[in-house]
């Protein structure tokens, strides 16, 4: 028992140290997170074809509902007795997996794809950015030796879902009421190795716990090539993105102490929407090749 006593005194002590935090590694930097990464796509320039001049009008936001939904609730481990986790035995630090809000759409947002669709468009070598407020006053636009348009890009986000997929599992347990209903069984059948061995058990109470949660969103915007001209159109894409949330959390305990842990990355429905552009860009230029 003293053996007991000291291991719970020591943890005790080393659990009391005073917090801190790396400073260093909280400075701001110029690279973004690994989870919001998103490659930027390079078309070269293709002298069989012309340059093509286009325009990008800030797109609607039209999808249905406002995919707003939490999702699911992350797994979790039940502690204790009874049906509400209360009981008698010590439980150590409890491990939660993070859950994330749900991320909405503004009113900006059509402005804001239609930026990240020019940014993707100037990595096409035979595409010409025209701003679109320069477009809007002067839509006779003077164009060089081998350009055809302008083309007007307009378009409209057509589907948004907050949660497309969404899993979750837990793994876990503790031996501390294994430990009492063999020390209480010991003692009535007169076993007393069995008894202190129960009680011993039931006191440590040694847990383990893990669990992970993931969930899968959606967006897709339907964009059409626009002759201002003649207002005829010259082609139509659909692209589409994802964005991905993962959270995992883990713990143990013994004798009412020990360690819990969890971790959580997430890309975010801006990178979706970049992912998307990339597509649309690769399409886009496809569709502009039947123009000679």
């Amino acid at each position: 028992m003293r053996i007991f006593a000291f291991l719970a005194l020591g943890s005790l002590l080393s659990a009391c140290a005073p917090a801190s935090v790396d400073k260093s590694s909280v400075r701001a930097t110029q690279n973004a997170p690994e989870s919001t990464q998103v490659d930027v796509v390079h078309i070269p320039y293709d002298p069989n074809y012309p340059r093509y001049v286009v325009t990008v009008e800030p797109l609607t936001f039209d999808a249905p509902g406002g995919g707003g939904d939490h999702g699911p609730h992350t797994p979790g481990v039940h502690y204790g007795w009874g049906p509400w986790g209360w009981g008698l035995l010590p439980t150590g630090p409890h491990a939660e997996a993070y859950r994330p809000p749900p991320q909405t759409v503004t009113a900006t947002t059509g402005n804001a794809i239609a930026s990240q669709l020019e940014t993707a468009l100037s990595n096409a070598g035979n595409i010409v950015i025209v701003d679109y407020e320069y477009y809007l006053q002067n839509k006779h636009t003077k164009l060089n030796k081998g350009e055809r348009g302008p083309f007007l890009i307009r378009g409209s986000v057509t589907e948004f879902n907050e949660i497309a997929e969404a899993t979750g599992k837990s793994t876990g347990g503790s031996l501390g009421a294994l430990g009492a209903a063999l020390g209480v069984a010991g003692a009535i059948a007169g076993n007393t190795p069995a008894a202190a061995t129960g009680a011993g058990l039931a006191l440590a109470n040694p847990t383990y716990e893990n669990t992970v949660a993931r969930r899968t969103g959606s967006v897709a915007m339907d964009l059409k090539i626009v002759d201002p001209n003649n207002g005829r159109l010259v082609g139509s894409i659909v692209a589409n993105g994802s964005f991905t949330s993962e959270s995992s959390a883990s713990g143990y305990s013994l004798f009412g102490f020990g360690q819990a842990s969890n971790a959580f990355a997430a890309s975010a429905l801006g990178q979706a929407d970049r992912a998307a552009m990339n597509s649309a860009t690769t399409q886009i230029v496809d569709r502009l090749k039947v123009v000679r």
